[in-house]
């Protein structure tokens, strides 16, 4: 199963700087600084041999899986793990030497490294053990370049060699947008990885944790973003307005991700070669037909990584027969339980709760009207607060499975 990927785990022991608080975490502060004034930027994190005495590293196989994962347009990950923080890079290149060592970090100075990864982008996903055991546990070696498989990575994993070559059974595409993850404000990063455990956040909302680890690693992350905003805005016992409106935003926003990340992801995948949308990157359009359109202003749905706002959902979802070549029934035949769930219950939650509304409103400069009680309704119907939630029922229909019942993440 391809693409194949990179993993290995460093020491944060080994970290010479104690400004930070791993060579990771510097690593990403490093980038993100060269990204500011440079889009183009880059940087190389190494492999320090450990001994003299190691196998030889086959850098040619490591080069190989960049050449072939380029071939059939998909990105090379590089998982980096101290095995409570995990973090990806995306890799362009895989070198022995390295002709500008201003880019790589000061640690790796008289060292012998023995591989280098150039990295463009560089985002940390996990920041506590139990989440990062369950991001390894979709890893497993089964490919051409060892004679032996591994069905699951864990901490405890013996008799390999880093780095690794391996794959992701997740298929996660971490950097499928224009946009620097390293440019973002990721809340890993701030929040210390024990306060943000899935147990602790129990009190919060109501995801069994099977469907937690279901959702895509972007949209969890900014779930756990938006429960901190929420208790930032309630603290103290003060009520802040702002923040609040900020934490039901973001709930309104992983909602329409995990759409793209399923609806829109399977329609890419059934029609995406003849569906055609507007070139929009803030606002794109399906078009019901080309005929007789200007196609420089169009691209294929395939071809498009952009996001579709909620009403562009809902019309698809009131309208199944929408493109002239096709209807959303038979396109949705192979997820039935999906389709169903979003014909029938979905749809009529985007409308009587007017949630779509609200996204809209909320993501204009400007007052609000909407009461705090409405505003915190909207976080109870996505989460499943005194009910099932419309992110639990997505999950669950997509899968088509049933969680074990009162284990809640």
């Amino acid at each position: 199963m391809k693409p194949y990927h990179f993993y290995l785990a460093f020491n944060p022991l080994f970290n010479e700087d104690q400004t930070w608080k791993t060579q990771a975490h510097q690593f990403h502060h490093c980038l993100k600084e060269k990204k500011i004034n440079d889009p183009q930027a880059h940087m190389y994190w190494g492999k320090i041999q450990i001994s003299e005495y190691s196998e030889a590293l086959n850098i040619a196989n490591f080069q190989n899986v960049v050449s072939e994962n380029n071939d059939v347009q998909m990105d090379s990950h590089l998982y980096i793990t101290d095995y409570q923080h995990m973090w990806v890079g995306k890799v362009v290149e895989v070198l022995k030497q390295i002709p500008d060592p201003e880019n790589s970090l000061d640690f790796y100075k008289n060292k012998n490294v023995e591989v280098w990864f150039k990295i463009v982008d560089f985002d940390l996903i996990s920041n506590n053990s139990a989440e990062t055991t369950s991001l390894l546990s979709q890893m497993h070696v089964d490919n051409e370049y060892y004679n032996y498989k591994i069905k699951e990575m864990t901490p405890f994993t013996s008799g390999i060699r880093f780095p690794m070559i391996l794959q992701d059974k997740s298929q996660t595409r971490f950097f499928n947008s224009q946009a620097y993850r390293v440019l973002n404000e990721n809340p890993l990063l701030t929040t210390p990885g024990e306060a943000i455990k899935l147990d602790s956040l129990s009190h919060s909302f109501v995801i069994p944790e099977e469907t937690f680890r279901r959702i895509p690693e972007n949209v969890r992350s900014q779930i756990i973003h938006a429960e901190i905003l929420l208790l930032e805005a309630q603290a103290g016992g003060r009520k802040d307005r702002v923040k609040l409106e900020q934490a039901i935003l973001t709930y309104l926003k992983c909602l329409e991700i995990l759409l793209n990340e399923t609806f829109v992801a399977h329609l890419k995948r059934e029609e995406g070669f003849r569906v055609w949308v507007t070139k929009d990157s803030t606002s794109p359009k399906f078009m019901r037909t080309v005929v007789d359109k200007d196609k420089s202003t169009l691209v294929r749905l395939k071809d498009s990584n952009d996001i579709f706002n909620l009403s562009q959902i809902k019309m698809l979802l009131d309208t199944p027969s929408f493109f002239a070549h096709t209807s959303l029934d038979y396109v949705f035949r192979g997820k039935k339980s999906f389709w169903e769930y979003c014909r029938l219950e979905l749809r009529s939650t985007l409308k009587n709760e007017s949630l779509i509304e609200l996204r809209n409103l909320l993501n204009t400069p400007g007052d609000v009207k909407s009461h705090e009680r409405e505003l915190l309704l909207v976080r109870n119907i996505l989460l499943g607060v005194g009910g099932k939630g419309v992110f639990n029922n997505i999950v669950e229909s997509w899968y088509e499975f049933a969680p074990p019942k009162n284990k809640a993440a």
